[in-house]
């Protein structure tokens, strides 16, 4: 009786005992992705505590998503074990991720998947992110533009649209989906989908049958700056395909996506927060643990500061007092999410939007 009642003494004068503890947001979750590349790294305990301490410090995180495999890189099994523990003892929800590309850097290259040893290991990466997770999410390069010999011959007559919307059904049951369930029947298996939909058909991506076999759906929410990329995906895009997919899978869209790829600016970034968060994105996942790490530039800082603006860039650049009474400088744009963050969920608090 006397152990308990310190206890609760204790959480009751040490204001951030239970504070630094997930949820942290009364409107919304904020989830950050880890590529495979970065989950490799993660054997390196140190460096995972210090890059960990880097992010948390300046963004507060509720859950995590560890991708097994992306450019032919899967992760072993001893350095994911570790690291889903490590998140864990954070107190952040941990699932998976699989990234279905064979090269990112060259031009997207993604699994063909007419080709029989790329079906293969497809099946076998599905099965081995299902025995260590009961959630994981398909970034959303599930697709295929590939034009071998063998997709030729097997299209026939269809057209490459035609050809690819029934492919990729296809390869959803019976290379993710069941060898999935057969390995871990609990495990929730989502697709995410991209921010350039009017490409969909072309590359297989089935809106007709995709959501209704998956456990979930996720919407990317990223956008580009049309100046400054070859991706013309117009700011506002973010909120009208979260509003798109919500008809599409009613109760079963889970969140918005978002990167600072291509943000010339932080207040770019920022507002790619707020039109996801607007559209009532129950989750918002930050792409990625590395990019999180970027440092803030001046050159991030846009010339029209100063004047009253939504995002305010002086105020992200303010120290941050942490639960246990310290203090710390911002140093990467983890900081312009944590700020955006606090102040759009006092704002979605207000009411019903």
């Amino acid at each position: 009786m006397k152990k308990i009642s310190c206890l609760i003494f204790l959480i009751l004068i040490i204001p951030g005992v239970s504070a630094q503890r997930p949820p942290f947001y009364k409107n919304f979750t904020v989830s950050v992705y880890v590529r495979a590349y970065e989950v490799r790294d993660m054997a390196d305990q140190k460096k995972l505590e210090e890059s960990w301490n880097l992010i948390s410090q300046q963004v507060k995180i509720d859950k995590i998503y560890l991708e097994t495999h992306r450019d032919q890189i899967i992760v072993d099994e001893k350095t994911l074990e570790a690291a889903i523990k490590f998140f864990k003892s954070k107190g952040l929800k941990v699932a998976g991720g699989i990234t279905y590309t064979i090269n990112e850097r060259n031009n997207f290259e993604t699994f063909c998947y007419t080709n029989p040893e790329h079906r293969k290991k497809a099946r076998e990466i599905a099965e081995y992110t299902a025995k260590h997770f009961d959630e994981f999410i398909l970034d959303d390069f599930f697709f295929t533009s590939c034009k071998c010999d063998l997709c030729i011959k097997a299209k026939g007559e269809m057209s490459w649209t035609d050809y690819r919307l029934k492919l990729m059904t296809e390869a959803a049951r019976e290379l993710v989906i069941d060898p999935a369930k057969a390995v871990n029947p609990k495990v929730k298996v989502v697709i995410k989908y991209p921010n350039w939909y009017e490409h969909f058909q072309g590359l297989g991506f089935n809106l007709e049958t995709q959501p209704g076999m998956f456990d979930g759906i996720y919407t990317g929410t990223e956008t580009r700056d049309p100046v400054f990329t070859d991706q013309h995906l117009q700011q506002y895009l973010g909120y009208l395909i979260i509003r798109y997919f919500d008809n599409i899978a009613p109760g079963r869209n889970g969140g918005g996506w978002v990167d600072p790829a291509a943000s010339m600016y932080m207040d770019r970034y920022a507002e790619q927060f707020w039109l996801t968060l607007f559209a009532k994105a129950p989750e918002i996942t930050m792409f990625d643990y590395s990019q999180l790490q970027t440092p803030v530039r001046p050159e991030l800082r846009g010339a029209w500061q100063g004047n009253k603006t939504s995002f305010d860039f002086d105020e992200m650049m303010k120290p941050i007092n942490l639960p246990d009474g310290k203090t710390v400088i911002p140093t990467t744009i983890a900081r312009a999410a944590g700020l955006t963050f606090e102040n759009l969920d006092k704002f979605l608090g207000l009411g019903k939007i």
